[in-house]
This record gives structure tokens, C-alpha cells and sequence, in this order.
């Protein structure tokens, strides 16, 4: 009898008159209610997402989230590579620093890369630890010959902020680009996936994205974030997916060879 009741009763809550005269008496706490049931797994697992990249430019915690978030209304194309085909680019007459059948294309897709502009870092194709160490070695032994060429500055990455960077050195003429990142070339992004961001000639951004490499930052050209900000990062400004092998090493590192030699406006090996 119990059971009956309790089914009767069932029943009538959810017969159809029943429920809308609920809805209309309880709308917009129902849409709330609701709103909020298919909102918070959504953003619980953006969070996550966030946190998996590790420590980067923005705080390691929700209002760094909340932050990158909200930075997602400024994202840009990455891929096209039309933005190098404008004559007014710096040394957009000249040849670039890369060779012309260099970087040979890649040997697999691209990486997906993480939803939020800011830290930009892959999600998958990660290096192996014994792999990404040796990447980070190489680039401060890189970073050290610069250095002693008098090209280079070795400091903290004003962008990453977690991260050792090379800056064009103060001593050496800087040109608009070095001025607009404020003189930083490249870091790597030592914590979880290697990846690395440099600032290439426009001839260089064109064959590191068409052949698989790399893909421009999601702020890259972006001028509103000047007027917005106070900073902003030249089209030049490019992700290079992280090394999986000692062969794809040799190749981002003669990338950030390339990334060196433009900045600081010398064609002299470094390597």
C-alpha cells in the first residue's frame, strides 16, 4: 500500500500540467539549478586541464584559471601562414636564417594544444623525461655560446616567468621586434612538455608551421592587447612542438639557432 502511494505520488510530480505549472512558478531558480548542473563538470575539467600544463606566466591556481579563461575572447588563427606574406614584416625582403629545405616535414600530426591562450603547451606527444632533459641541456649550452659571443642575455623568461629565457643583449642594437617582446627570443617550457616559443624571421614562421612544427601563439599579432594591456606579442612569435627524439632535438635547436640569429641580427653560426 505504501509502495503504491509512493508511486501515485511520483506520478503526479511528474505529470506533464504538473511540472510546467512548476516551472513557471520556479523558473528561474530551475534554470539556475540547471545552468549550474551542466556548467560545473565543464569547468571542473577545464581546471584540470589548466593545472596538467604546469606552473607557467599566469598564477598556478583557480584565479590563474579564471584568468586564462576569460583571455580566450583575444585567441587568433595559429596556422595560416598569410600573415608572412606581408612585405611591411621586418626583413620581409631579406632571406631568412633557416636553410630553404629546412625543417624537413614532420614525421607525424600536429599535437593537440591545450584550449587557453596563456600558458600555451601541448597536451599530447610529450617527450620522455630523458629526452626533454637533454633538450634543456642543449638549449643552455646554446644559450651559453651566445652568450659569449656577446649576442645574448641568460635570464628569468619575462613571459613564463618560471622559465630561463635568452634576451637579445643589451649591449647589441635592438631592432622593433627584440623591443616589442621586450628582448626575449626563446625559452623552453621546462616543467612537463618541452615545448619552446622563439621569435622567427617571417620567411622562418612560414616553413616551421607549414611543415608541422610549430604554430603561432594565440596572441601573436593580436595589437588590442596593447591598447587592452599595455603589451603585446609580434606575429613573429611562435610554438615549437616539443622534441621526441634526439633527431627532432637537433632540428628545434637549430630552430632556436635560427630564432637567435634574427633577433640579434647576425648570420654567424652558433652551433
Amino acid at each position: 500500500m505504501a509502495s503504491s502511494l509512493t508511486f501515485d505520488s511520483l506520478t503526479e510530480v511528474f505529470n506533464g500540467r504538473r511540472l510546467a505549472e512548476i516551472f513557471r512558478s520556479h523558473r528561474t531558480a530551475i534554470l539556475s539549478t540547471l545552468g549550474v548542473a551542466v556548467a560545473l563538470p565543464v569547468a571542473i575539467n577545464d581546471y584540470r586541464t589548466y593545472i596538467s600544463y604546469g606552473p607557467g606566466g599566469l598564477p598556478y591556481n583557480v584565479g590563474g584559471w579564471l584568468a586564462a579563461h576569460l583571455l580566450r575572447v583575444f585567441s587568433r588563427e595559429q596556422l595560416s601562414t598569410v600573415p608572412y606574406d606581408n612585405k611591411q614584416l621586418l626583413l620581409a625582403d631579406e632571406p631568412g636564417f633557416l636553410p630553404s629545405d629546412f625543417p624537413p616535414k614532420r614525421s607525424s600530426s600536429r599535437p593537440r594544444i591545450g584550449p587557453h591562450p596563456v600558458p600555451q603547451r601541448q597536451l599530447e606527444q610529450l617527450p620522455s623525461d630523458e629526452v626533454r632533459q637533454k633538450l634543456i641541456r642543449r638549449f643552455a649550452e646554446l644559450g651559453e655560446r651566445a652568450q659569449q659571443m656577446g649576442l645574448v642575455d641568460v635570464k628569468r623568461s619575462l613571459y613564463e616567468r618560471q622559465h630561463v629565457a635568452l634576451f637579445v643583449a643589451a649591449t647589441r642594437e635592438w631592432h622593433g621586434v627584440a623591443r616589442e617582446t621586450r628582448g626575449e627570443i626563446s625559452h623552453v617550457h621546462a616543467g612537463l612538455d618541452g615545448s619552446i616559443h622563439v621569435v622567427l624571421h617571417p620567411a622562418d614562421c612560414k616553413k616551421v608551421i607549414e611543415r608541422g612544427w610549430g604554430q603561432r601563439h594565440a596572441f601573436s599579432g593580436a595589437a588590442v592587447l596593447r591598447k587592452l594591456f599595455g603589451f603585446s606579442l609580434p606575429v613573429n612569435y611562435v610554438l615549437v612542438y616539443a622534441p621526441r627524439d634526439e633527431a627532432e632535438v637537433d632540428v628545434t635547436l637549430s630552430i632556436v639557432t635560427a630564432s637567435i640569429q634574427f633577433m640579434t641580427g647576425t648570420r654567424a653560426a652558433l652551433e
